[in-house]
């Protein structure tokens, strides 16, 4: 498989570069200003990727290895179905990078520059004598930071702004509760205002070319590059779902490496959704909330993960399967009910509230996940399908 082995070696190092590079911008551009802030808070583009998404690389790189050689030698029409998967899966993430790019736009897009020169609204208000109808951008994120790290969530200064006007106002919008987007207590109607304005502000800064950071227009290549992984990873896991036989069949001596690789990275891949509601709550306390459940994109790691549950619990018999699945869609359904709670708990550890020693104990999570790629623990098969020596 050495063809197929270059090929996926050669595409996932264009990756995990692009991913470590991605965040190495946003350091260098905002380390004038507090950019473990700026990155923690968008956990989700700039930590993520640059720590388990590199591990869910490594971990599903002999699947991907598998599955280009399957293609390539053993099915029929195999290098053209390849040649059109790549073209429509490149296609996809094109279009998705695309609708990702829209409002409400992220501080990370102002360039530090524009940030610091931003003083509210009006211009040099106070927000402590609750003069400004919008804070200053880096005051509201520094609040943010600092609450983040000393509450478990921030849903309760997460109120709707969506209001029927055939109705009454909510008892939640009478009440005088912090707001960040205008740092002092307000009531809900006037909450709402501010985040407008804050969220109008920050638009019109990364909209202009002069105020739009370096970081902002490196995304435009990065952000696709991290769609089509994502879309890579989604593509293996069906495909572990649909040719496990043909698996068993031409590459039963590498079963049990490609089975931990999987279970490693799925592992990883569950940190992408739990960081990325954990921004949405900080959006939602900044720019205002204005739906109900609220369904990102990021969900799609929730029937991901139900099909690497298909793939694992063949071994346990139709029955056992069935129960698995059930199992599996029911712990989906309460993660979704329960996904306010779920939410807080992601600020609090995973997202704007985090502390540096709970990250370093993420990126310990991500070296021990690379070890044990690439030494099995004892007694489980090593890459060539014989009995590793032991850890």
């Amino acid at each position: 498989m050495t063809g197929a082995r270059v090929f996926v070696a050669v595409l996932f190092l264009l990756l995990g570069a692009s991913f470590v590079a991605s965040t190495g911008f946003l350091v260098r551009e905002f380390q004038d200003l507090d950019w473990a802030g700026v990155v923690v808070a968008h956990s989700h583009l700039f930590f993520f990727f640059a720590v388990f998404g590199i591990l869910a690389l490594a971990a599903f790189y002999l699947p991907a290895v598998v599955f280009t050689d399957l293609y390539w030698r053993h099915l029929p029409y195999g290098k053209l179905r390849f040649a059109l998967g790549a073209i429509v899966v490149a296609a996809l993430s094109l279009i998705f990078a695309k609708l990702l790019d829209t409002e409400p736009r992220a501080i990370w897009e102002i360039s530090p520059s524009a940030l610091l020169a931003d003083r509210g609204e009006p211009q040099g208000c106070s927000a402590s004598a609750g003069a400004c109808r919008r804070a200053p951008i880096l005051m509201a994120l520094a609040d943010l930071r600092r609450e983040g790290q000393s509450r478990l969530g921030l849903s309760k200064f997460a109120r709707s702004c969506l209001v029927d006007r055939m109705l009454e106002a909510p008892e939640e919008m009478e009440k005088e509760r912090y707001c960040f987007a205008a740092g002092t207590k307000l009531k809900g109607a006037a909450c709402c205002e501010a985040q407008r304005l804050f969220r109008n502000e920050i638009t019109r800064l990364q909209s202009d070319p002069a105020s739009r950071s370096q970081s902002a227009i490196y995304d435009r290549i990065f952000l696709p590059l991290k769609v089509f992984f994502i879309l890579i990873v989604v593509v293996i896991a069906a495909l572990l779902a649909k040719w496990r036989d043909r698996l068993d069949q031409y590459y039963g001596e590498l079963i049990p490496p490609i089975e931990r690789g999987v279970i490693i990275g799925a592992f990883a891949m569950l940190f992408w959704p739990i960081m990325d509601y954990g921004y949405q709550q900080t959006a939602n306390v900044l720019f205002g909330r204005f739906e109900g459940v609220q369904l990102r994109y990021s969900l799609v790691i929730v029937p991901w993960a139900l099909l690497l549950l298909f793939y694992f619990l063949r071994r346990l018999g139709r029955q056992g399967e069935m129960i698995g699945q059930i199992a599996g869609v029911v712990t989906a359904a309460v993660a979704v009910l329960r996904y306010e709670d779920l939410n807080d708990w992601a600020v609090r550890i995973l997202g704007i509230g985090t502390n540096m020693w709970i990250v370093g104990v993420l990126v310990a999570l991500a070296l021990v996940g690379f070890v044990g790629l690439i030494r099995p623990f004892r007694g489980v098969p090593g890459p060539l399908g014989s009995a590793s020596a032991p850890s």
